[in-house]
């Protein structure tokens, strides 16, 4: 897993590829553009997905998550910066063979489907629109195969959305990804509608399903549980941009970022003595007008007078990413409060 800013040979590229991918919404119909109000939903962002990954983008609400993961599968364009699937760059042409090795899932299943029409002929639509299947008995037979791939039985073919349970239904959407033969897939909050005991039993599929097709997955989360169970990395969001980046065991267990560290101190703790979350002050800035300097700033407990002045860079350090000016001195202080 990399960050990128440059196109590999397309032998080697990797399955997704953002390269300092921005993307800006103008609010309203103003002939003005002095007068536009332009929402800056993802600001500079450059993330890579290698085979058999599950890269998780974490953060608060509104943090640019799920645009990120529209711009990811091609759904949404950048303003500036360039999108790669395969190494092919994501504009409108892209040929159905490269545009078909990336699904994607969304968090509302209900909403993703025709409740009008069969679960069987949802997951039949990519097979039909991508050719695959020599005939409708052999695409039919392909439906309940997939069916059958995410611990549903074939007769489900014939149910209608209104007819089965929430878990059921994102294993159908799950289904109708997989129908393409991809080799990622984009999950867009894939457990947010669900309880705890069907959350699990989803998760453990999708785990059985990256490590028997080799699959990469892009998973957009805000449940910090649910991200250190499926991801080998992560990505934390803050205003649009990634505050930290590295593996997954890494982040979880050594937060270098101030905002990392206040998100996993959220992660509900069984033992109360042991849960000391750090304490934030003001309100979340607006992606409208953010502020100077790093973004967190106003709430960042180790702010100094030079972190609302100047924008703090992604700085590799080893295997790890982070955007703190204070990063060097940070360590000092989280070993010293970690005991």
């Amino acid at each position: 897993m990399t960050t990128s800013t440059s196109a590999s040979p397309p032998s080697e590229a990797p399955l997704i590829d953002l390269d300092r991918v921005t993307r800006r919404f103008a609010l309203g119909k103003v002939l003005d553009p002095r007068k536009r109000r332009i929402v800056h939903a993802v600001e500079d962002v450059s993330l890579s997905l290698g085979p058999g990954e599950t890269l998780a983008i974490v953060g608060e609400s509104g943090c640019g998550k799920s645009t990120l993961a529209r711009l990811a599968v091609g759904l949404l364009r950048p303003t500036m910066g360039e999108v790669r699937i395969g190494g092919v760059p994501a504009g409108s042409r892209l040929p159905r063979g490269v545009r078909r090795t990336v699904q994607f899932v969304s968090q509302n299943p209900w909403s993703a489907l025709n409740r009008r029409k069969s679960i069987g002929h949802a997951i039949g639509q990519p097979l039909a629109v991508h050719g695959l299947g020599a005939s409708d008995a052999e695409r039919a037979a392909r439906v309940h195969e997939l069916l059958e791939q995410v611990g549903l039985p074939p007769e489900y073919a014939e149910r209608r959305p209104g007819g089965v349970s929430g878990g059921e239904l994102q294993r159908a959407t799950v289904a109708r990804a997989l129908a393409a033969s991809p080799r990622a897939i984009v999950l867009d909050g894939p457990t947010a509608s669900l309880d705890v005991g069907v959350k699990a039993t989803l998760v453990n599929l999708l785990l059985d399903l990256r490590e028997s097709l080799g699959l990469g997955y892009v998973l957009i989360t805000h449940e910090l549980d649910i991200a250190r169970h499926l991801a080998t990395h992560v990505a934390v969001m803050y205003l649009g941009r990634v505050v930290e980046w590295g593996p997954a065991e890494e982040i979880f267990a050594a937060p270098r970022h101030p905002y990392t560290r206040t998100l996993l101190a959220a992660i509900p703790e069984p033992d109360p003595a042991r849960r000391e979350l750090p304490v934030l002050t003001g309100e979340v800035p607006s992606a409208v007008n953010p502020p100077p300097g790093c973004a967190f700033h106003p709430r960042c407990p180790y702010a100094v007078d030079r972190c609302a002045h100047e924008m703090p860079e992604l700085v590799s350090i080893g295997e790890r990413r982070s955007a703190c000016l204070r990063d060097a001195e940070l360590l000092d202080i989280a070993a010293a409060e970690d005991g």
